[in-house]
């Protein structure tokens, strides 16, 4: 039996780091899809990652010697931290690595055998997983999360723990998982990446939970450019607190700010787009703003200023999306049936792409609030 199931990606609109301090944040899945594909094995437990050049084979009895948990086959997630030294013990895995290789393979070695114990009364068997992802890593643009999230829904639904048209209940089930997973990989999570990757649309996020939710969303049509500069998400985090903690009057106003854009947009986000009076000028300007609130948390880089500049340039706007300090930056193109792109429409669209590309950039442009984790 072959289960393939696959989640989109996640930009931030607004919101980045001051959700961390329960402020509200705007996100929205983005058309670029992570795939995980499952499938039967002779003998061996697989995980096959090609766009890693990765591939690892575990026999089953490696898996057989963890206990079935307190529980038995019930809905209740196992926490990474009940399962994770043990993991690291029996799979000589390294907690603390960064490599792309090392974090899939945790994660996966996490997942696989949490929900094996806590839905399938611990009877393992060979099976292959196969990933494939148009996510470009460590972008901000959610390449874990929706990892986590696909390969948890494969596993959950190879189990009967899900049903192919996944219900509310079974959206929960999967969002907690991948949500066990995503604290391995980042330490403390909003839980805002797994919540967009399982739900689609957009969200509106606040103190740890989801405050609103939208299924569709005016059509906004953006470039999502990648500034190939890495960063580490724990590292921009840690220097925002150090910020907070030494300037607490001056930052807690900058995220106070941050949080107002953000359920500005969302109100934009609720009006249709031939009802909102200038939502796309209304909506350039809050990109603009929060930019500029970002750079004031230091999560700023010159990459991301200059992506910044040329949209200016041509009458645009952009902002970094994530953690900063590099990867993406999300370039606001159109909303709804507002077809201009600044004062030319199509042509200083290719203008911008063109600009982009001499200085060395890649872009992609997305649609926002496609559909969450599917079944295919």
């Amino acid at each position: 039996m072959t289960i393939t199931a696959s989640a989109p990606g996640k930009t931030i609109i607004h919101g980045e780091h001051a959700v961390v301090y329960g402020k509200a944040a705007v996100a929205t899945s983005v058309n670029l899809r992570t795939r995980v594909t499952c499938c039967d094995h002779e003998s061996y437990v697989v995980l096959e990652a090609p766009d890693l050049d990765f591939v690892e084979a575990w026999p089953v009895s490696k898996f057989e010697a963890f206990p079935v948990p307190d529980g038995g086959c019930t809905t209740t997630v196992i926490s990474f931290g009940a399962l994770v030294p043990n993991i690291c013990s029996a799979f000589e895995a390294d907690a603390k690595s960064s490599k792309p290789g090392d974090q899939a393979k945790l994660a996966f070695l996490f997942l696989f055998t949490g929900i094996t114990l806590r839905h399938n009364d611990g009877h393992f068997g060979p099976v292959k997983f196969t990933i494939n992802s148009r996510l470009p890593l460590g972008a901000g643009l959610g390449s874990s999360a929706s990892y986590s999230t696909a390969l948890a829904t494969a596993l959950l639904a190879k189990y009967g723990a899900v049903q192919r048209a996944l219900s509310s209940k079974d959206r929960e089930l999967i969002c907690s998982w991948a949500f066990q997973a995503e604290c391995i990989l980042h330490g403390q999570p909003s839980g805002i990446d797994n919540t967009i990757c399982t739900y689609g649309g957009a969200v509106l996020f606040k103190g740890g939970k989801i405050s609103e939710s939208l299924e569709s969303i005016p059509s906004y049509k953006v470039l999502l450019v990648n500034t190939r500069v890495p960063r580490n998400t724990k590292a921009l985090v840690a220097g925002v607190k150090k910020r907070h903690d030494q300037f607490p009057d001056v930052i807690k106003p900058v995220l106070e700010s941050i949080e107002a854009i953000s359920e500005t947009f969302w109100k934009l986000l609720k009006m249709a787009p031939e009802v909102a009076e200038n939502m796309f000028s209304k909506s350039l300007e809050l990109v603009e703003m929060n930019q500029s609130l970002l750079n004031c948390l230091g999560v700023g880089h010159p990459r991301l200023n200059r992506i910044a500049e040329i949209a200016t340039l041509h009458g645009l706007a952009a902002k970094l999306t994530g953690a900063g300090g590099g990867g993406c930056a999300l370039l606001l193109c159109r909303v709804g049936c507002q077809n201009n792109v600044g004062s030319s429409g199509e042509a200083e669209m290719l203008t911008v792409c063109k600009q982009l590309e001499e200085e060395g950039f890649l872009y992609w442009e997305v649609d926002l609030g496609c559909p969450g984790v599917t079944l295919d």
